[in-house]
């Protein structure tokens, strides 16, 4: 339109979509995730599970659950005051997400029980490492408003060859 002579000039209308497009991910955000800590909820894990399994069916490689629960947690909230184990719960979260895979999930299932999905290995033991290294990084103390609080966790585990349907792994880990 700049060449043609007939044309004076020029309309140019903007609107700035920042705002509505943060929105817009969150608004997808929720849904799926813990508002607490950030990790997938019980929603996403489940989802997660079912392709997990799938694909563990067609190339033959294992599937392993992880059940983790935050041992008397609840004294936590009780003595330190419920902020307190927030920030204990968030802390928890980065050290479990921290200590699993690219292809792992981890998952805030409700209060003090998180879960790990451990996908694309070859050998259950594979699933016993990650255990391993979920308990190692939480065995570190933790710092939370100047108190250093110990998250000690019991962690269940159960793999594909043990079980074979998504509700009986999560039953068997827990």
């Amino acid at each position: 339109l700049r060449a043609d002579q007939s044309v004076a000039g020029l309309v140019i209308t903007m609107r700035d979509v920042t705002e509505r497009r943060r929105l817009e991910r969150e608004l997808t955000h929720q849904p799926f995730h813990d508002s607490l800590t950030g990790l997938a909820n019980r929603v996403l894990f489940a989802d997660r599970l079912d392709h997990a399994l799938a694909r563990g069916a067609r190339d033959g490689s294992v599937v392993g659950v992880l059940f983790i629960d935050l041992d008397d947690f609840k004294i936590v909230n009780d003595t330190l005051g419920h902020a307190v184990g927030d920030q204990l719960l968030i802390a928890v979260a980065d050290r479990i997400a921290g200590a699993l895979r690219a292809d792992d999930t981890a998952a805030r299932l409700g209060g003090d029980e998180f879960a790990a999905l451990v996908e694309n290995v070859q050998d259950p033991g594979a699933v016993e490492e990650t255990a391993t290294r979920i308990l190692a990084a939480l065995a570190e103390p933790i710092l939370v408003d100047g108190q250093e609080l110990q998250a000690v966790a019991s962690i269940g585990i159960t793999t594909t060859p043990e079980a074979d349907t998504a509700a009986e792994l999560l039953r068997q880990a827990d």
